[in-house]
């Protein structure tokens, strides 16, 4: 599971909110790169999970009930989260110290 916590925040499940111990895996200054690198794979995942759920969908046309087609509604979130996932990939980090507009 993929997770981020900061050392302020009380270990916890995620799922039962029960406290527990956590190990450190990694510790990284939160700097513009490692966000950007966060997004990156954060959308990577959900794109991963989104493909996975449209090949286990059930063959049931009347999946959602109000006269939608589950599928055809699935292949537009895959599309909008691959246009999402490609503007993410396609950031680039500005240098603070450069002043937009030639100011």
């Amino acid at each position: 599971m993929e997770s981020g916590y900061t050392e302020l925040d009380v270990p916890k499940c995620r799922y039962c909110e029960e406290e527990t111990s956590m190990e450190l895996i990694s510790k990284q200054e939160l700097t513009p790169e490692v966000m950007a690198a966060r997004l990156k794979a954060v959308s990577d995942s959900m794109m991963k999970n989104l493909e996975s759920a449209y090949q286990s969908m059930p063959d049931d046309k009347d999946l959602m009930g109000d006269d939608k087609d589950a599928e055809e509604e699935m292949l537009k979130l895959l599309a909008m989260m691959q246009k999402l996932r490609d503007q993410i990939h396609n950031l680039e980090l500005k240098n603070p110290d450069e002043k937009e507009n030639g100011e």
